[in-house]
């Protein structure tokens, strides 16, 4: 893995997502707003085509961190940083272990497992900060952000298939050697 380009692409994919994902937003009656994760797109096609479990492990961390340190509120009063690179790094290095069990080129298995990381990273997310935050959680307010974090995943699934061919674009200039059919990953 290229980790100065890895570094600039995850920098500008969260500038992307702070600025220009605003505006793909929209409001749910009753959950609140949701928005696609465009950082969970990187570190899905990141954990598709890394050639180590470390590689991809350490870009969902990095990856996860950014998300911490931009969130604006979790559950309850204020967010804890943290939790969400957490969760990335273990949901991309639990992906990298059954990638080669799906077939990564087709755009419903990377819509699929768009989904699946998004519904466990941010599942443990809110999870992760109901039981940190400061104060009582009440089950309406966890189950509405649940039904959000299922929204989110669910519209980052829509656009898994259009940032995976955005990204092979670029795959020679962040991997270093990329993983394909007919190469062999090393573990």
């Amino acid at each position: 893995m290229r980790w100065i380009p890895f570094l600039i692409l995850a920098y500008l994919t969260i500038l992307l997502q702070t600025t220009l994902g605003r505006v793909l937003m929209f409001s749910a009656a009753g959950i609140g707003t949701i928005g696609p994760d465009l950082a969970a797109l990187l570190a899905v096609f990141v954990a598709f085509y890394v050639r180590t479990w470390a590689d991809a492990m350490l870009a969902g961390w990095a990856l996860g961190m950014a998300v911490d340190l931009t969130a604006v509120a979790g559950v309850g009063a204020g967010t804890v940083v943290g939790p969400m690179a957490i969760a990335y790094a273990l949901v991309a290095g639990l992906l990298f272990r059954v990638r080669e069990a799906f077939f990564r080129e087709r755009a419903v298995t990377q819509a699929f497992l768009a989904w699946a990381f998004c519904l466990l990273a941010h599942g443990a997310w809110v999870s992760m900060q109901a039981l940190l935050v400061d104060g009582p959680v009440g089950w309406p307010e966890y189950g509405r952000t649940m039904l959000q974090a299922v929204g989110l995943a669910c519209y980052s699934a829509v656009l898994m298939p259009l940032m995976h061919f955005l990204l092979m674009r670029c795959q020679r200039w962040l991997l270093a050697a990329p993983v394909g059919p007919g190469t062999r990953p090393r573990r």
